[in-house]
Parts: C-alpha cells; sequence; structure tokens
C-alpha cells in the first residue's frame, strides 16, 4: 500500500499521517543525549508564586583532575538585576554535593520577587551542549519567540505552561535536542506544582496496557520499554533519543500515555475512509467537526509538499482524513487524561500541534474553557537568522504560542531519501 510509512520519511516539513516505517527499515542509533541546558526550578508549594525562586543550570560534566570522576564547577554567575535567590542556589549547591548529575557545571542564574513577571536572564547559549551539529552558531539557537515574532524567554514560556490544562510540545522526531527540550519543560512543570499526564503520538492505543504495567510494577527502567513498546519494529527514531522524556516524566511519578490510532485503524481509514469507522469512533475523534475550506486545501498542499509530490492526487484527500482521525485521537487522549492528572502534555509532531487545525483545534471543541499552549521546536536553517526567516511576524502569526529555535540534526535532502525509497530518479 502505497500509503504506509511516507509520513515520517519527510518529518522535516510536516508529520503527517503514517510515522511508521515498514519493519524492515533501518533506523540509525544515536547516542542518548546528555541534557543541554536544563530549566531548574527551586521547588515550591503550588499556593506559591512559582517563579519567587528560579535557578538555571547548565548540565555539563566537568573532570578537573583526570581521574574520570565529573567534579563540580560553579562558573561565573551572569548578571541579573535583582539579588540571587539564597534558596534556590542553596538548593542547587545541595544537589551538586549529592551528586546530582543535573548539576554538574553550574551557572546558576537567579532572581527574587513577588511578580510573576519576574523573569531571569536568558539561558546561556552553548554550542558544546547541543546534540545536533548543524547551524549551531545561527542567533536563533535556544532562542524562544512568540506567535507574532517578538522575542519572549523560557521563563514566560513555563509561567504560560504551567497555567494551562494543556500543553503540547511540538518536535522534529529524529531531533535529539527536541526531546531533551521535552524533557526539561516537563521536569520544570514538575518542580512548578504540576503533576501532568504525559501523551505520546509515538505510542498507539493497544499499547496502552504496557503502559499500565510499567507504572504498577514500580520500575524505573525507562530503557525496557522499548522493546515492550516495539518502538524499533514500527519505525520511530532510535528510543535513545526519546529516553530523556520518558526519564523526566517517570522521575516524577507522571502518568504515561498512549495518544496515538492503531496501524490497522489508520490503513483502514486511508482504504474506506469514515466507512471504516463506527458512529461512536467518528464522534470519540471529532471527524465530525466542520474545517473551513482554507484550512482543508492548507492541510491538502502540506500533504502534498511534505511527500514530495509523489504522492498520487487521489491520495491526498484519504491522507487528510487519516491526519485529522489522528489529531483527534491525540486530543481524545489529553482530554480523557486531563481528568485524571488535572493537565497533560502532549508529545508530538509539530504538524499536530497546529492551533489552526491540529489538536489545539479540537480541543477548543472538547474542552472550551481550558486553556492550551502549543510550542514548536523549529530547527535553524544555513543563513535564515530572523525570526521573520520562519514565518512568525506580527502580519501573520504562527499557529503556535511559542516557538523555540535549534540546531540542525540533518541537512540531507528528505525528497532524495523518498525517492530512492519508491523507486524513482531524481526529479
Amino acid at each position: 500500500m502505497l500509503l504506509a510509512g511516507l509520513g515520517y520519511a519527510v518529518g522535516k516539513t510536516a508529520d503527517l499521517v503514517m510515522p511508521q516505517m515498514d519493519a524492515g527499515t533501518d533506523v540509525a542509533e544515536f547516542v542518548a543525549p546528555k541534557s543541554d541546558l536544563s530549566l531548574d526550578v527551586s521547588l515550591v508549594r503550588p499556593a506559591d508564586n512559582a517563579f519567587s525562586e528560579i535557578a538555571v543550570a547548565t548540565v555539563e560534566p566537568f573532570d578537573a583532575d583526570g581521574d574520570g570522576t565529573p567534579d563540580v564547577r560553579e562558573l561565573a554567575q551572569p548578571a541579573v538585576s535583582k539579588p540571587v535567590a539564597t534558596s534556590a542556589s542553596a538548593k542547587l549547591a545541595e544537589l551538586a554535593q549529592a551528586g546530582s548529575s543535573r548539576t554538574l557545571s553550574l551557572k546558576v542564574a537567579a532572581t527574587t520577587g513577588s511578580s510573576t513577571s519576574a523573569s531571569t536572564a536568558n539561558l546561556p547559549t552553548m554550542a558544546t551542549a547541543w546534540q545536533s551539529e548543524h547551524f549551531r552558531d545561527n542567533p536563533l539557537v535556544g532562542e524562544v519567540f512568540d506567535a507574532r515574532g517578538a522575542r519572549s524567554s523560557r521563563d514566560t514560556l513555563m509561567g504560560a505552561a504551567s497555567g494551562a490544562r494543556y500543553l503540547l510540545l511540538g518536535e522534529i522526531h529524529d531531533n535529539p535536542d527536541h526531546h531533551q527540550l521535552q524533557a526539561d519543560i516537563i521536569g520544570g512543570l514538575a518542580k512548578l506544582g504540576s503533576e501532568p499526564a504525559v501523551v505520546f503520538e509515538m505510542i498507539p492505543e493497544s499499547f496502552a496496557d504496557v503502559l499500565e504495567e510499567f507504572a504498577e510494577t514500580g520500575d524505573r527502567d525507562v530503557a525496557s520499554l522499548s522493546e515492550h513498546l516495539q518502538w524499533s519494529d514500527r519505525g520511530w527514531p532510535a528510543f535513545s533519543i526519546y529516553q530523556p522524556v520518558f526519564e523526566a516524566a517517570v522521575a516524577e511519578d507522571l502518568t504515561l500515555r498512549a495518544g496515538d490510532l492503531d496501524r490497522q485503524t489508520i490503513r483502514a481509514i486511508g482504504e474506506n475512509g469514515l466507512d471504516a469507522l463506527s458512529e461512536a469512533e467518528i464522534e470519540r475523534l471529532s471527524l465530525r467537526l466542520e474545517v473551513p475550506a482554507e484550512q482543508a486545501d492548507a492541510l491538502a498542499e502540506t500533504i502534498r509538499t511534505a511527500h514530495c509530490g509523489l504522492m498520487p492526487e487521489g491520495a491526498i484527500g484519504a491522507m487528510a482524513t487519516v491526519q485529522r482521525a489522528r489529531d483527534g485521537a491525540l486530543a481524545d487522549a489529553l482530554v480523557d487524561a486531563a481528568k485524571e492528572s488535572g493537565s497533560a502534555v502532549l508529545i508530538a509532531g509539530s504538524g499536530h500541534v497546529r492551533k489552526d487545525r491540529g489538536v489545539p483545534n479540537i480541543l477548543a471543541e472538547r474542552d472550551p474553557d481550558a486553556a492550551t499552549v502549543a510550542v514548536q521546536m523549529v530547527e535553524v536553517s544555513d543563513g535564515e537568522a530572523e525570526a521573520a526567516d520562519y514565518g512568525l511576524s506580527s502580519d501573520a502569526p504562527a499557529p503556535y504560542d511559542y516557538t523555540i529555535f535549534t540546531p540542525r540534526n540533518d541537512i540531507a535532502d528528505p525528497c532524495e531519501a523518498l525517492r530512492a525509497r519508491m523507486g524513482q530518479a531524481d526529479q
């Protein structure tokens, strides 16, 4: 079947339809990433001002005496406009003394104050901390922008995220920095008093029992989940680059939830449309929700472009229906998870977390009074150093609340690889 496995193949452009590759496809192994620029928030009670004490630490093992054992080194503190929060710094120092890996090679920037508008200095840019290799020197790397292209900060993002019922973290699947950022945000939310469930696009509904059994046994070895979830067999990038996200959730005793439709359901929808589903399933997946013609056309064009113009035109409509169904499944999982946990975080491709036609659009119908924050993580390109180069401007706001820029993991042409896979010559 032509639909099978094409969505992930060109994931740089969009996250669409079928992210799974054939089981026999080779998957490149990635070294488990080190934490890059971690957000570490001192412990506060939920009723407290969450930003009265904030500390930011970079993480990089430092071995001054060459004995193979990481030492702790406190670097010069960046200038801040307010006094250093003694208790926050002391907390990090205690963790360092106890050997916490998150505080190796400390660089602390902390503030105090009673207003939630207080902000810490931006996290420092350290090219050596990023896992992705390309264009690390782009000035946008590590920066946060709002939908209108105005510079923001990770503190502002975290403030919005901590007040949201639904937080959607959009990624490029094979970029390890995106997963480390997701892990840092999840850990930061927990320290701010939130206990969100974490919903994964990468885990189909039929694997829900695997996650439940993992939670019931109290197992902390998240690496063991890879085999039980048949991760590589289902075509996702190496589990090791996603492992920080799982570890962050498990460390805070957060619930792990499956989000996507099963492969057989996706295939049935692709072949037979809504006729493949019961009326109850159509309702659950919000497939009766009216889609404006402009958005339907935009989704079709995105699918067409994402698949390098190689898909038969007759298949585009079916793929759009599949995409909408998967968005509906992810939204349903979030709503269900938030009923138990109070809030939920979605780990998914950026195409799913668009506020105009993705999961947030469905959440607005399903849970209209709830606050939703959508974040996209964007790989920078060579020579493009302005937010407007990536579609963020006041004239045409992006369909995301926040954008975080990172280095690029791969500069290969995805269309070339897809053509080769489909046995077509370069076009």
